[in-house]
């Protein structure tokens, strides 16, 4: 691994040297190591056995830029000799891409993502309280239509499919496919106020074919931009959800199918203030959704976010992040997801705290502290980490060719 790694940043170092031009491709790598400490990484509740490590971080985004055309594939990763899928130490793989145009009427955008990353890295105890390693494959695309002076209309859709590798005795994250879209009307009311009207429709379900939900919203938004640098978003509205689990019941030794229906019906929401300005961004915000989180079904998911940058100098920026999720999980009666037969609650929460030293123009330095907990099961049962990580970070500058 580290001998692969050599020749890869040698390579990636002589032939960014050398190119140059004007032309509209350009790549923009970004080459590190990092190393970490973590207290308790499998966020078990008792008997935590803390790790150190050390990784390669490799991010590597290769741009076509025109007019109306941009383009971006971008392989980034975490590599370590000792791989693992712990809450803060995981390995990951990525490739990124995506491809936006836009012109006086129309704006149009697609992403994708094939990924290996941890299971506990992304949702915590939410869904497995063991990390595993996680594949995901995503597309994701929107068309934006100017139609009027005051209004345009949206359509997003999303497409995800994710495999979990989990031991042969534990069952309880589900394999699964998930399928949403919907249009979104905006109005302009006046220069600070925009109204809005969304309506979403999904579809959740497991791959192996023993559960499924099909849910669908409507909400009303309002945008009011209180400053040149603050801006308030909020929609409500209500949100409904049928599930459907196929099982077997037992009659006399004979096994006879039966499909089990239940609904998950409520309000959702969502409000954002965030402000934008030349040294201090903001961003903080609550919502309420349903929400793919490897469960047998959809997670009614509360969440608290914020985030933060401050740029105090050309050398010395700071950049802080938290969020709090609460997922409750309907119950089910078999399949994959046995463990599940009551209604479940689970709360997570990760926070972060960065300061990030600029040596040079392309020398980096970031020391990293963490703070993760999670809640779950009755009587309830608490796990938590605490992790410090120093990286150093060689950024190229852009070459063009």
């Amino acid at each position: 691994m580290k001998a692969r790694l050599i020749v890869l940043m040698g390579f990636l170092t002589s032939r960014v040297a050398v190119a140059d031009g004007e032309g509209p491709w350009s790549i923009e790598p970004r080459l590190g190591v990092s190393t970490e400490y973590t207290s308790n990484p499998l966020l078990e509740p008792s008997g935590a056995k803390s790790e150190t490590r050390a990784a390669a971080l490799i991010d590597l985004p290769l741009r076509y830029d025109t007019d109306q055309l941009d383009f971006l594939l971008r392989p980034n990763g975490r590599f370590t000799d000792e791989p693992g899928y712990s809450a803060l130490g995981s390995n990951f793989e990525h490739l990124d891409s995506s491809v936006q145009f836009v012109d006086e009427v129309d704006s149009a955008s697609l992403q994708s993502e094939i990924a290996r990353d941890s299971s506990l890295y992304y949702v915590g105890g939410l869904v497995n309280r063991i990390g595993v390693p996680r594949d995901t494959a995503s597309i994701a695309s929107d068309w934006t239509r100017v139609t009027t002076e005051r209004s345009q209309m949206q359509f997003d859709a999303n497409w995800s499919r994710v495999r979990y590798e989990e031991p042969p005795d534990f069952n309880e994250l589900v394999d699964y496919r998930y399928l949403s879209g919907g249009p979104t009307f905006s109005y302009t009311l006046s220069e600070r106020n925009t109204l809005k009207v969304l309506g979403t429709y999904g579809v959740y379900e497991s791959l192996n074919g023993s559960t499924k939900s099909t849910s669908e919203n409507v909400q009303l938004g309002f945008v009011r931009q209180l400053s040149e640098i603050w801006t308030l978003s909020t929609s409500a509205g209500y949100s409904r959800s049928m599930n459907r689990e196929n099982t077997d019941i037992d009659f006399f030794g004979f096994l006879f199918p039966i499909t089990e229906k239940s609904t998950q019906n409520g309000t959702v929401y969502a409000v954002t203030l965030s402000r934008q300005g030349e040294r201090f961004n903001f961003s903080g915000g609550v919502s309420r959704a349903l929400q793919p989180t490897g469960f047998a079904f959809l997670s009614n998911q509360d969440s608290y976010n914020l985030s933060a940058t401050y740029i105090r100098s050309e050398r010395w920026d700071y950049g802080l992040s938290a969020s709090w999720l609460k997922a409750t999980n309907p119950p089910v009666s078999s399949g994959q997801a046995e463990l599940n037969t009551q209604e479940s609650t689970f709360r997570y929460l990760n926070a972060q705290l960065a300061v990030r030293w600029h040596w040079t123009p392309q020398w980096v330095v970031s020391l990293t502290v963490n703070r993760i907990t999670q809640q779950y099961g009755s009587p309830t049962v608490t796990g938590d980490s605490s992790g410090v990580s120093i990286d150093l970070i060689r950024q190229f500058l852009r070459k063009h060719f």
